[in-house]
């Protein structure tokens, strides 16, 4: 009798000791942590165009949202009385290269004559003279048709690079003042995304930092990217750094102000191995302490860590006497008691 009454009390301790946990190995690896970040979708260049010269809007080549490429005519302004002063100063130039040529053709033949002192020297140096004044007198012109044709082309506003026409600020018939804006050009290819790092990665976080991007305009739709650039300042009020990395959008379909869901990849395989734990093996304590339960000759054993970086799967961790390649309990550690007997169970 008092046998069997010693087996029935030993009969549930002995089922405990013998429970079947779930257990993985302890890594020494590169872990990659996922920063998960809000962001904001902007374009790298808004210009206010505005014409270099005065005129009248005579006629319109876009309007408000239209697609242009660098170097489109965008407006043309009144340019009559500009190509009328043209056309004078380019008669004028083909009158002074007649008298150029002629003056020319004077002085070469007081050359010739003033080696036989067939003419004097007052008229061969008057000769050089005119000559000298008549090549001015061309150069003179040849700098004012330059200028003409410049202020000709400038009665024409040009695209400077491609992108979208995001305001209008004309329309034809109005005057023009030379500076005035008439459009406001938004470029759209490549776009760029700025996202604000905490302070505590501003070390982890520089150009190539790896970065998945996702709007809400096109669910499911993962845009791959790197960092470009952190600006080495920090807000005095968020204390975190402004970075900001440029994405295509050769199809235009993402637009300036689209809202942005940034993840950066911060370690990976340049950084330093480092040990790591499934994220189910952390037990977290009420004092705020975590410890992992290590299988080691069947039996429990609590060991303290410390947690580092962390992603979906792996928890980086650092502890003393914790070493690679040892089991750590991933399901049924919360009811665990040092010296249990286990069987570990591994995937």
């Amino acid at each position: 009798m008092i046998f069997l009454f010693a087996a029935f009390i030993t009969m549930p301790f002995t089922a405990v000791a013998q429970m079947q946990v779930r257990a993985e190995p302890v890594l020494l690896a590169p872990i990659v942590e996922e920063l998960p970040l809000s962001g904001s979708v902007l374009s790298p260049r808004y210009s206010d165009l505005t014409t270099q010269v005065d005129g009248l809007v005579l006629s319109m080549k876009v309007d408000l949202g239209d697609r242009v490429e660098q170097g489109d005519v965008l407006l043309e302004l009144d340019s009559r009385i500009t190509r009328l002063e043209l056309e004078r100063l380019r008669a004028r130039r083909e009158e002074a290269q007649l008298a150029y040529d002629d003056a020319r053709r004077l002085a070469d033949e007081g050359r010739r004559l003033i080696t036989d002192r067939n003419i004097s020297k007052s008229q061969y140096e008057s000769r050089l003279a005119t000559e000298a004044r008549e090549e001015a007198r061309l150069r003179q012109l040849d700098i004012e048709l330059r200028k003409q044709q410049v202020t000709l082309e400038r009665h024409g506003l040009r695209a400077p690079f491609s992108g979208v026409i995001g305001r209008k600020s004309t329309e034809i018939g109005e005057w023009m003042n030379a500076g005035s804006p008439a459009f406001q050009l938004v470029q759209m290819d490549p776009l760029r995304v700025q996202v604000n790092i905490p302070e505590r990665y501003y070390r982890e976080v520089g150009p190539g930092t790896p970065v998945a991007i996702t709007v809400d305009a096109f669910p499911g739709k993962v845009i791959s990217a790197r960092v470009d650039s952190v600006v080495a300042s920090a807000g005095t009020q968020t204390r975190s750094f402004l970075a900001w990395l440029d994405i295509p959008n050769t199809d235009y379909q993402l637009a300036p102000g689209m809202s942005a869901h940034v993840v950066l990849s911060l370690g990976g395989e340049n950084s330093r191995p480092v040990l790591q734990v499934p994220a189910d093996a952390i037990v977290r304590r009420p004092d705020g302490s975590a410890v992992v339960w290590v299988v080691r000759d069947g039996n429990t054993q609590p060991i303290a860590v410390s947690v580092g970086r962390r992603n979906e799967e792996s928890v980086e961790i650092s502890a003393e006497g914790l070493d690679r390649g040892e089991l750590v309990v991933t399901l049924g550690n919360e009811s665990l008691r040092p010296g249990q007997e286990v069987t570990a169970v591994q995937d």
